[in-house]
């Protein structure tokens, strides 16, 4: 949002109450005050390592003999969370504007840019960051939602994510205010009638539904993208978010540094006072629980994109393919050769004849195809999140 600096009011009397815009209120603060936001914190750098593990599963017992050879049947692999957001704000307050115009104060001049800036920046960031970590899994709906359809939708939205082991008690709903008349009209949603009083008292409130905690954010807050080179805005082309349901645990929103001060007059600030505030923080999407973020937008995102090479196989029918970093849980890379350039996907697409692949894999093609890799959620039916293509480069 540009700002504009303009003429203060110097009235002889005015009121010393402030009269704002309807403020912002913290709409994800269960996000940033979740137990991950604590846990995972980078302490002397500006990145942490979050790790996990793997094991194979069990066998059948030989109870008359043993191999003798014992072999580790654990993986561990980690993710680097590097912080981004670091951000500043400072203004002057002069001494004669303070006393002429009774609103300028300190107090009044943080509590502005808290509640129409920073809070909702913060939030801002929080719901574009978890729709692009839903996007890239392929945890994303386009559904139009209906009064009709919104509960048979939601079914199915929670239906995978607890199918996905996704604790049902733990998911948070955060809906725009059309979504939210959407489910308050919608059929089969119980009416409560307070009669014991003179007054009929009619609560058509959905604090919960399913057990699962619903939260009103206005609209302008809940967008895929946002520019914040000055404030925040919503990015060119940026998607809106009708709901966002999430597991505090599968994200983690620390807040690594935080802090206010302010200076007294000096000759070096002009015989003005300087008020200087500094907030460090990001919100990321936990590779190993990325099915506890589900998205409902306007439409599908933009399909990704994969960087990859090639290089020559062992012969004239195999390439190799480079490039592909590890794929996070519940997805997988998988590869098709076409003669005719890269073959078409779109975002959403189902690819179940497609060859599985990994970095530095072999892969059976020809000179002079293309060989195009998909990233794909197998959760969700092997459907295609992003792409990338090489010329096949086979040996001799």
């Amino acid at each position: 949002m540009a700002f504009t600096q303009l003429e203060l009011n110097y009235a002889t009397e005015y009121s010393k109450a402030m009269a704002n815009m309807y403020p912002y209120w913290s709409y994800f603060s269960d996000l940033y005050g979740s137990p991950n936001s604590a846990t995972y914190k980078p302490i002397s750098g500006k990145a942490v390592a979050v790790q996990s593990m793997t094991t194979s599963g069990a066998r059948a017992v030989n109870r008359d003999q043993i191999t003798g050879t014992f072999n580790r049947n654990f993986n561990t692999s980690e993710q680097i969370l590097t912080m981004r957001m670091d951000r500043e704000w400072d203004t002057l307050a002069d001494p004669m504007d303070i006393q002429e115009d009774p609103i300028v104060n300190i107090a009044n001049i943080t509590k502005t840019f808290n509640e129409f800036q920073k809070v909702p920046e913060m939030d801002a960031y929080a719901a574009s960051a978890l729709a692009q970590a839903a996007s890239g899994f392929g945890g994303v709906d386009a559904t139009a939602l209906t009064a009709d359809n919104i509960l048979e939708t939601w079914d199915t939205y929670l239906a995978y994510m607890v199918n996905q082991r996704v604790p049902r008690d733990r998911i948070r709903a955060k809906m725009t205010p059309d979504t939210y008349k959407l489910l308050k009209e919608a059929a089969g949603i119980t009416r409560f009638v307070e009669a014991d009083t003179g007054i009929r008292n009619i609560d058509r409130n959905v604090g919960k539904l399913d057990g699962v905690v619903i939260m009103e954010v206005p609209k302008d807050i809940m967008m895929s993208a946002y520019d914040f080179t000055e404030g925040w805005a919503s990015s060119t082309g940026a998607k809106q978010i009708n709901l966002l349901m999430f597991d505090p645990i599968a994200i983690a929103a620390p807040v690594v540094y935080e802090t206010s001060m302010m200076s007294a007059p000096t000759a070096q600030s002009k015989g003005k006072w300087l008020y200087y505030e500094r907030y460090y923080y990001d919100v990321f999407a936990l590779n190993q629980r990325l099915p506890g973020i589900f998205v409902n937008m306007a439409s599908n995102p933009a399909l990704g994109t994969l960087n990859i090479t090639t290089s020559a196989g062992a012969d004239s029918t195999h390439t190799v393919i480079n490039g592909l970093a590890p794929a996070p849980y519940g997805m997988k890379y998988v590869a098709k050769t076409n003669t005719d350039g890269a073959v078409s996907v779109t975002y959403g697409q189902a690819l179940t004849d497609w060859t599985d692949v990994t970095n530095g894999a072999s892969f059976t093609t020809k000179s002079g195809d293309t060989v195009t890799v998909a990233l794909v959620n197998t959760t969700k039916g092997n459907i295609a999140t992003a792409t990338g293509s090489a010329l096949a480069v086979v040996g001799s």
